[in-house]
């Protein structure tokens, strides 16, 4: 079997594929439900969401039960009386029943604001890795296809320079060509079958990574339409997309409710030097006998204020008050480099999006203007005033071109999401209309 037949079956291997193609909606759905990130992102959500319930149990009574019972060893004398001694032995039982209802605890109510807050930076980190799957499962999903493209021009690389090969050698064989010319087609077709390799095993990764987004492997993706619109961004006005970073941002919420809870724990710390006031009441049992006096039942009740008041006398709560102020230094510079990274983000997307418009016109008359020049350098091949390497060149700048045009416009999508992921306002709608480009699943 010659180089051609084994160069046409490959291809025809490659792009056997199942009757039906997942869409980017389709592999986002699935993604929904196998996402690890965004699973664990849930459960921590949940999580935190317990401490409103722990915050309002700080105002609410608490009550304690001790129970005791033992066996007493009692040897006893008496000073003014020498006649008088007494060794018994008896069994002691009691409880105690304690209700301690705050009335004043200045640290539960630093407590509650440290939960709700706790509780909105879960929701803003919740959202943030919502969002940030949309970009992911296009990134990879389009990575896939880029990769399916490369391993696509490869193959017809490969086959296009076997097909030279195969008439360099038989021109060879009748005298019109020299050995020069059938050793160069066989270096390209070296370099290409090398190209196909390499394509292969990338396409080969680009599915392992998609599947560890979705925890299970696709066999065939929709393919981008030949002819999709190009939009601009709305409005055109990079100014306008900073801007809704820096409001909208999720990660910009998180960074501002980390310096709010950064505030707060100042104010837990200073707390220790605040006073506590409880409302008690007790009510204790206790059983013995055979005692010094007898058996004896003794109920008692209580019931008043508690006044407690911690003195400060080795420093710590002063050294974590201080301490609590450097950790709101670090996150109000925390937060400033956040909003820097946004606006950074948001500019460098809306960039790409203008630019990508550009390239991808350009590229596609890149690959028109390569197909003449191809086509031009073939015939001045056949009529002998253009040389092997000459073709070999040509076509390999057709492939290149074929290559950047389609990645092109894969950047140029990603570079839209990117531009609403920075601005906060990437959804579903967002995906939705990226998948009309799509060819439909059949």
């Amino acid at each position: 079997m010659n180089k051609l037949a084994l160069s046409s079956l490959a291809g025809l291997l490659f792009i056997s594929m199942n009757s039906y193609a997942e869409d980017l909606l389709d592999v986002y759905q699935l993604a929904l439900k196998n996402d690890t990130q965004l699973l664990a992102e849930y459960a921590s959500q949940q999580a935190v969401g317990e401490l409103a319930a722990q915050s309002r149990a700080d105002f609410l009574p608490s009550v304690g039960v001790n129970v005791t019972t033992g066996r007493t060893w009692q040897d006893a004398s008496y000073s003014n009386s020498s006649s008088l001694s007494n060794n018994s032995r008896f069994n002691a039982h009691g409880y105690a029943l304690t209700i301690t209802q705050p009335v004043y605890k200045r640290q539960n109510n630093v407590q509650k604001n440290k939960a709700n807050i706790a509780i909105e930076r879960a929701a803003a980190s919740y959202e943030l890795v919502n969002q940030d799957l949309i970009v992911r499962v296009a990134e990879r999903y389009f990575d896939v296809l880029a990769k399916q493209d490369d391993m696509t021009f490869s193959l017809a690389e490969r086959e296009a320079i076997t097909r030279q090969l195969d008439q360099t050698e038989q021109r060879f064989d009748v005298g019109i060509a020299t050995i020069t010319d059938v050793t160069e087609s066989q270096a390209a077709y070296d370099l290409a079958n090398a190209s196909v390799i390499g394509a292969e095993n990338e396409l080969k990764n680009s599915k392992e990574r998609l599947r560890e987004l979705l925890g299970r492997y696709i066999d065939s993706l929709a393919s981008l339409k030949a002819d999709t619109e190009l939009v601009r961004p709305v409005p055109e006005d990079i100014e306008e997309w900073s801007r809704a970073a820096l409001n909208q941002n999720p990660s910009i919420v998180m960074a501002k409710l980390a310096v709010d809870d950064s505030k707060q724990t100042i104010s837990l710390q200073k707390s220790a030097h605040y006073p506590t006031l409880d409302l008690v009441g007790r009510h204790n049992y206790n059983s013995a006998s055979d005692g010094s006096s007898g058996s004896s039942k003794v109920h008692q009740s209580t019931l008043g204020l508690e006044f407690n008041l911690a003195l400060d006398v080795n420093g710590r709560v002063r050294s974590q008050t201080r301490e609590a102020g450097h950790r709101l230094s670090q996150a109000m510079q925390n937060e400033e480099q956040q909003r820097r990274s946004v606006v950074r983000q948001s500019r460098e997307s809306y960039n790409g999006v203008i630019s990508g418009i550009s390239r991808v016109a350009a590229l596609k008359q890149a690959v028109v203007s390569n197909e003449k020049a191809l086509e031009s350098t073939e015939a001045g091949y056949e009529v002998g005033t253009r040389t092997t390497v000459d073709v070999l060149n040509v076509r390999r700048d057709l492939f290149r071109a074929r290559r950047d045009y389609t990645s092109a416009r894969y950047d140029y999508i990603l570079s839209s999401l990117r531009l609403q992921q920075a601005a906060g306002m990437i959804n579903l709608e967002d995906l939705s209309k990226i998948n009309q480009w799509l060819e439909e699943a059949s």
